[in-house]
């Protein structure tokens, strides 16, 4: 029956085990996502890195050409034509000035873009001040060298080589004009279109913008620079993915992270109720091996009374025909005894497997009743008790199964006897209340603690109390009361409290043929 609780319970666990495996299956699938991601990312950024140092080896190798040419061509005697060499090698200055190995202008030994004034005042201040700072003379013949500097708060870039002709010595220095490398040098090789992928930018060395745009739209995304190593020292190269996430990819990063949030709570509430049902299985089985040993017990003790008195019966061993009877008798009530608790057991095995056990029919609640007290009768009789019933007459004739409520009456009336002897008592009573109907059935025995009043229906559970106490029993008459209570659609429960004995409600609704 897809109803029962055991059917219940698996079907939950299986469920969870499976929400767990798919909750694992998922963090997999997203730890092997976010891994190529990472390599993909690793080998962005290697790319990346590998363009700037490209761009850079690209525009260095440019300027360095164009000066080489013009450093190189520069002849003493005759003086060249500066102004037509510098048109012939292509190099973008702003100034050329020709040293003498004293470090004074040649004649006709400088060429500038600055007229007039302006010229002739950059022409001393470069003798006076700057010449000095380059180091002329420790460069070897031939090579190009190069000073990047600041001078009266302005930035300049000086190329110079070092020259012999015939017995002397002079020097070529280029002034290089960083306004035309900046604007018409560095939009040929960064790209700021608006399809571009990548986003350029060249700071100083200070960290100033010299060239492109903030990346202050490129959040999170890699960056990889490249200094400048043979023109202007200190200036950097910067290279970064454009952020090109749609909406619908933030919105998916979202949902991952929602999705990969619930596998993760998915699997730690998981692991965490199969620990706790592990735990109660445990608790489970042992309260199994104790019912089995409790069981035998029961099932021991009537029938070795049956046996010997059965014995005695069968060998004549009687004094008179009145102890002959008082012998059946007993035999009589330990095998009513016996039937009972293995109807007990046979009821419960079935419930555990789900099978159904009941059988509705129209019934008289009352002649119910009165044969669960005649059944009863005996027992209370030998446990030396006070039985009083009080059975409304207005019983209502009703859907119910008779024997299976007669056998959770006799449930109650047994716990009773077997718990509460000590209070010498029982009281049963059955009232119809409107549309349910009550029985009750109260004893003056040691009582239970109100933390326990809901543990006692469970399966296997005895009354702390009572385990203390040397009296066995099954631990499962009232939950076989409490199961019969439910499948006809009512409840049972307990009032007690320690020292003030315990009343027993199974309330059930009416439902009249």
């Amino acid at each position: 029956m897809a109803g029962s609780p055991y059917v219940r319970r698996v079907l939950l666990v299986n469920a969870l085990i499976f929400a767990v495996l798919a909750a694992a299956v998922a963090l997999a699938y997203y730890g092997y996502s976010y891994t190529s991601e990472v390599s993909s990312s690793e080998r962005e950024l290697a790319v990346l890195q590998e363009l700037a140092d490209d761009k850079v080896l690209d525009i260095e190798s440019r300027i360095e050409s164009s000066d080489n040419k013009l450093l190189a061509g520069v002849q003493l005697e005759p003086m060249s034509d500066l102004r037509e060499l510098v048109k012939t090698t292509g190099v973008a200055m702003t100034s050329v000035f020709v040293l003498d190995d004293h470090l004074a202008l040649v004649p006709d030994g400088s060429v500038s873009t600055r007229l007039g004034k302006p010229g002739i005042e950059f022409r001393d201040k470069f003798l006076a001040r700057i010449v000095p700072k380059l180091p002329l003379a420790r460069q070897p013949v031939g090579k190009r060298g190069h000073v990047y500097g600041t001078w009266d708060g302005r930035p300049y870039l000086f190329s110079f080589m070092k020259r012999v002709s015939g017995d002397k010595t002079f020097y070529v220095v280029i002034e290089d004009d960083l306004i035309h490398m900046v604007n018409s040098v560095f939009p040929q090789f960064f790209s700021v279109s608006a399809s571009s992928k990548r986003l350029y930018q060249v700071r100083d060395e200070t960290g100033a913008l010299r060239y492109g745009a903030p990346f202050g739209d490129t959040a999170g995304e890699p960056v990889q620079e490249t200094r400048f190593v043979s023109t202007v020292d200190g200036w950097v190269l910067r290279v970064t993915q454009k952020d090109m996430t749609a909406p619908e990819l933030d919105r998916r990063k979202l949902i991952d992270s929602l999705l990969i949030g619930v596998a993760v709570t998915v699997i730690v509430a998981g692991l965490t109720f199969l620990g706790l049902t592990i735990r109660r299985e445990r608790r489970l089985n042992e309260l199994k091996s104790e019912f089995i040993s409790n069981v035998s017990h029961e099932l021991k003790t009537p029938l070795s009374i049956i046996s010997m008195f059965g014995e005695m019966l069968a060998e004549g061993r009687t004094k008179s025909p009145e102890q002959a009877h008082e012998y059946a008798e007993i035999i009589w009530r330990e095998s009513v005894r016996l039937g009972r608790l293995i109807d007990n057991v046979l009821d419960f095995a079935k419930i555990e497997r789900g099978m159904g056990v009941y059988e509705f029919a129209e019934a008289d609640l009352g002649e119910v009743i009165d044969r669960a007290v005649e059944l009863s009768a005996r027992r209370v009789a030998a446990a030396d008790m006070a039985f009083e019933a009080d059975i409304a007459p207005d019983l209502p004739v009703m859907q119910l199964d008779a024997n299976a409520f007669t056998l959770a009456v006799l449930n109650l009336i047994d716990n009773a006897i077997k718990y509460a002897a000590a209070g010498k008592r029982i009281a049963l009573a059955m009232r119809r209340d409107g549309d349910r109907v009550e029985l009750t059935v109260r004893d003056w025995g040691p009582g239970i603690g109100p933390e326990e009043h809901d543990r006692i229906f469970e399966r296997f559970y005895r009354a702390r109390a009572i385990r203390l106490a040397p009296i066995r029993g099954s631990g499962i008459g009232l939950a076989l009361v409490h199961h019969i209570a439910r499948a006809h659609g009512g409840d049972a429960s307990v009032t007690s409290a320690p020292g003030q004995g315990a009343t027993f409600h199974l309330s059930l609704p009416v439902v009249e043929p």
